[in-house]
C-alpha cells in the first residue's frame, strides 16, 4: 500500500474511526500525520543579488 493511500484511508470517515479504536487498544500504532511547513520562494523577491 503506498503512502498516499494510507493517508487518504486513514483520514476518511472510516478510518478515523478505525485509528481511534486501534489507538485505543495499542496507544500509539497509528501515528497521527505532522504537517510540514515548505518555504516558497515568492517571485520578485531574489535575495543575494543587489
Amino acid at each position: 500500500m503506498s503512502l498516499e493511500r494510507y493517508y487518504r484511508l486513514i483520514n476518511s470517515g472510516i478510518g478515523k474511526k478505525l485509528k481511534e479504536v486501534l489507538n485505543s487498544l495499542i496507544p500509539g500504532v497509528v501515528p497521527e500525520p505532522v504537517p510540514v511547513r515548505v518555504p516558497v520562494q515568492r517571485p520578485g523577491r531574489q535575495t543575494g543579488r543587489p
